[in-house]
Formats: C-alpha cells, sequence, structure tokens
C-alpha cells in the first residue's frame, strides 16, 4: 500500500501523504519520516544544532493562550524562569566577589570576574530568546525583518557566550596549575596580563568558529500552519565542521579541567613528600586531596554536565520527532548549568572570595547599628 494521496503526494524527504476520505478527500496530512518535521516534512534536525526553535517551536499552538499550550511549553517557562532567577543571583554575586581589586591578584579572579559579567548578559539574552520564541509562535510578532534579526543573532550570541564560559573555566583551572608547578617562582602581575590577552583571545576564537551559524539560518513561512521558522541549514561539509566544532568546544575545556586538577594534586603531593620525607606518600596524597577538594568537586561538576550533553548531542544522528522533544529539551537546558554554578563551585568553597564577598556586600550595603 502507498501513501501517495493518488499521486498527489505534497509530502517531502519520503513523508507518508493520507487524506481524510479515500474517495472524496478535503484534506490531506503528512507523516514524516525520522528527522524531519512540518507540516509538508519540509524542514530538517539533522546537522542543526540545539536550537529552542527546532527542539520545542513545533509542540507551540498558534494563536492558543498559555493556560491551554501543551505541558512541555509551560515547563519550559518554568524552567526558563528558574534558570533566570537562580542564574541571575549566582552570576551578580560572583561580581560582586571578583570586582574587588583583593579578588584577582592573580589571573584566576580575572577569568572569573568575567565569566560572571558573561553569564548575566547569557541568561538575559536566553530569558529573551524564550519570549520571543513564545511571541513568534503566537502570533504576536509579524515583523519579518525583526524576527530575521533575532533569528540570526541570539542563538549565535547564547552559543558564543556558553563556550567562552567553558573555556574560561579551564584557563583557571590552567592557571591554578600553573601555580603550584611554579611555587614561588609564580608571576602573579604577568599572570594578570596573560588572562586579560587569553580572554580577548578566547572571545575572538569563539566568534569567528561560530560566524558560520547565523550565515546558514534561515527564515521559512509555514503557510500550512501558519507560522514562520527559524531554521539552520547546513551543508554535508559544514555538518561535518558543525559537528568537530561543538566536539571541540565540549571536550577540550573540561578535559582541561581534570589534567588541571589531577596535575595540582600530584604536584602538591610531589612538593610536599619531598619537603617532610618521613611521612607516608599516600598519607600526604589523601591531605592534598582533601585540600584541594574544591577543585576536583569543580571538575567533577562540571565534567558531569557536559556528559550529557556529548551524548545527545553526538550519539544521536538527530532528533527523531519534533512531537518528542525532551531528550533534547534537557540536553539544552544542561548547557546553562555550569554557568549558574560559579558562585558554589568558586566562591563558597573558598575563604578569601568568601571574605571579598562579605566586604563587598558590606560596602554596597553598609550595616547600620
Amino acid at each position: 500500500m502507498t501513501y501517495d494521496c493518488r499521486g498527489y503526494n505534497v509530502c517531502e524527504n519520503g513523508g507518508q501523504c493520507f487524506m481524510d476520505d479515500p474517495k472524496c478527500p478535503t484534506s490531506t496530512a503528512c507523516v514524516c519520516q525520522d528527522c524531519y518535521y512540518g507540516s509538508r516534512c519540509q524542514f530538517s534536525t539533522k546537522g542543526s544544532t540545539l536550537s529552542l526553535d527546532t527542539i520545542v517551536g513545533y509542540q507551540i499552538r498558534p494563536n492558543i493562550d498559555i493556560n491551554r499550550q501543551p505541558f512541555i511549553v509551560k515547563v519550559v517557562l518554568i524552567l526558563t524562569m528558574i534558570i533566570f532567577i537562580l542564574g541571575i543571583i549566582s552570576s551578580l554575586l560572583s561580581c560582586l566577589t571578583f570586582q574587588r581589586e583583593n579578588s584577582q591578584t592573580v589571573g584566576c579572579g580575572i577569568y572569573l570576574y568575567t565569566s560572571s559579567i558573561t553569564s548575566i548578559i547569557m541568561f538575559c539574552i536566553f530569558t529573551v530568546k524564550v519570549c520571543l520564541l513564545l511571541m513568534s509562535q503566537l502570533g504576536s510578532i509579524k515583523n519579518h525583518v525583526f524576527m530575521y534579526i533575532q533569528c540570526i543573532s541570539i542563538d549565535f550570541l547564547l552559543q558564543i557566550l556558553l563556550s567562552t564560559n567553558d573555556w574560561l573555566c579551564a584557563w583557571v583551572a590552567v592557571e591554578r596549575a600553573v601555580s603550584i608547578f611554579q611555587g614561588v617562582r609564580f608571576n602573579k602581575t604577568k599572570s594578570k596580563q596573560i588572562a586579560r590577552w587569553i580572554i580577548c583571545i578566547t572571545l575572538l576564537f569563539n566568534i569567528i568558529t561560530y560566524i558560520h551559524d547565523p550565515i546558514h539560518r534561515y527564515l521559512v513561512d509555514d503557510v500550512d500552519e501558519q507560522r514562520t521558522w527559524c531554521i539552520t541549514k547546513f551543508s554535508v561539509s559544514f555538518q561535518l565542521y558543525d559537528w568537530l566544532l561543538h566536539l571541540f568546544h565540549f571536550s577540550i575545556p573540561f578535559s582541561i579541567n581534570c589534567i588541571s586538577t589531577l596535575i595540582i594534586i600530584i604536584f602538591a603531593t610531589r612538593i610536599r613528600s619531598t619537603i617532610h620525607q618521613k611521612q607516608i606518600y599516600r598519607k600526604i596524597l589523601r591531605e592534598q586531596i582533601h585540600q584541594h577538594k574544591h577543585l576536583l568537586i569543580s571538575s567533577s561538576v562540571l565534567v558531569l554536565i557536559a556528559v550529557p550533553r556529548l551524548i545527545i548531542s553526538f550519539l544521536f544522528e538527530c532528533m527523531k520527532t519534533a512531537r518528542n522533544p525532551w531528550l533534547y529539551l534537557v540536553g539544552y537546558f544542561i548547557a546553562f548549568i555550569p554557568s549558574m554554578l560559579t558562585f558554589f563551585l568558586f566562591v563558597l568553597p573558598s575563604k578569601v572570595y568568601k571574605e571579598e564577598l562579605i566586604k563587598s556586600i558590606q560596602h554596597v550595603w553598609p550595616y547600620e547599628t
């Protein structure tokens, strides 16, 4: 049996066409193959990045108020509010900590201060992204010029900011490892100079490597469903490039975190075992692990968060169907968690940073007796 609507199949990409009546049809519907969606199966999720438009846009029902939207749309709105509130609070507290001069005596403080600022910008852009997606799919936004500008810019900016934060955390781990390795020879002034250069280079590198994304974004009007889609369409070569690029930006920073943490513990243990030769090496190793446990915890947390993103992004060829996007939705939101944890992973475990935070808060809101 063929599903081609008697030779008038309007479905694309191998979609099956069904008629409401075999003898006198008045309407047709398409059942899409895996990795395709749209009223005529004209859109593909192959080779596209984890864009919220692709993941949840199809779930939003046009011209229907929020209360009557599907459950997944309400979940997205709730998670967006949670991420925005927690992310802004964490980033603001981190900014208060790392903007102080004593927190920037070495490059680590500069990296983390920059990361806090980029996180605030990112959470604001992300919230705007969700609101604009909802409004455009509900039909509240009709201006194509505005829709095109936000289509090519917002996801591009989010990718840059997310990747930049990942790299900044990696550079923090590298500098800590270098400081342990060099010991008293560690130059704090040079460390700050290098940090400023690395931040600029990292930001520029991310912009250059992701510049292909807005170039391959398009607005497409779906007349049948009365929607306007922001889609990404890559050629085969760019699809491979995009895959390798995301693999690089995901895996390298977190590998750096792990390796740097191990270097810190190993070198610190060797130094102490040399000074205290009578102590057992294993005992010193345990002491160093305990002393640097916050580094291990922060790196481990970042790696554990990265694993689901890597699995979802690279082990699955595409999002099989736009009607069941939960797995990809989880992967999309997980990407924002590391930026929310800067305060918890770097400020709270450090006595120095906590003291600077308290001083900063007292300066902003002086305590009056």
